[in-house]
């Protein structure tokens, strides 16, 4: 608890330095190296020395910023691979010496590239008649975003190794998505697929020092398509992801 009071004031630290400054505007050089020395503070107090390991005390508590590059799919429409960013953070905290829970929130891109679509389009004279058909095919590239939480459960088998393996539940919601036809202009198509996206994400952990490297993949639950011209498109496609990344571990309990 000390440590956490420790770290609160230090990261406090430059919005008074700063404040104080402000009502005494008579040495600008002084606020800036004011806010110099609290940041340098600030990243003192958040290293740790740090040895994982497979056993944790009850209720330890650790947070920190994720980063790194997923790359997704789509299972059942075919294509390639899309490679995008992963970002954000996580909360974790141990129930037992070697299960805790964990809470994720990120950014993710993905989608899926050359997805391949075929189909007759009617061709129809001045006055609107169906005079014949054409085949109208060509490939798109889907870029999707979504914002996504996950709740993980994370077991530690080994006591002297900092290893865990763990599944759980992840939640997202789509924030845009497009798609682009080789050769064509971008659409939008965020209102044909589903807002809302279940997944059963499997990974697993491995720790040194503060740095967490996870590797996880994400089972998609659901089906993209909402609308009935989605599904001419994508068929009954699936978004996969593989992801891996680096977190930085603080202990704030």
């Amino acid at each position: 608890m000390k440590k956490n009071i420790l770290l609160l004031l230090v990261m406090l630290l430059p919005a008074m330095g700063l404040q104080a400054q402000i009502i005494n505007k008579s040495n600008k050089d002084k606020i800036g190296q004011d806010i110099k020395n609290g940041f340098h503070n600030t990243l003192e107090a958040i290293k740790q020395d740090a040895h994982p390991s497979g056993e944790h005390s009850l209720w330890d508590a650790y947070a920190g910023p994720r980063l790194g590059l997923g790359v997704s799919s789509l299972p059942g429409a075919g294509g390639a691979p899309e490679l995008g960013v992963v970002a954000g953070g996580f909360f974790e905290v141990y129930v037992a010496k070697n299960i805790g829970l964990s809470f994720d929130i990120t950014f993710q891109h993905r989608g899926g590239n050359n997805v391949h679509h075929a189909e007759m389009v009617n061709v129809t004279d001045e006055s609107g008649n169906v005079t014949g058909q054409v085949l109208n095919s060509g490939k798109y590239n889907y870029n999707l975003n979504y914002i996504t939480t996950d709740y993980l459960i994370h077991w530690y088998p080994w006591p002297y190794r900092p290893v865990s393996f763990y599944s759980g539940l992840q939640l997202s919601k789509l924030a845009s998505a497009n798609c682009r036809r080789k050769g064509g202009s971008k659409d939008k198509i965020h209102d044909e697929l589903f807002e809302g996206e279940i997944s059963i994400p499997v990974g697993a952990t491995y720790e040194w020092k503060q740095w967490e490297f996870d590797a996880r993949y994400d089972i998609s639950l659901r089906k993209l398509s909402k609308t009935h011209k989605a599904r001419q498109i994508l068929g009954n496609a699936h978004d996969m992801m593989l992801a891996l990344t680096v977190a930085y571990r603080i202990q704030i309990f």
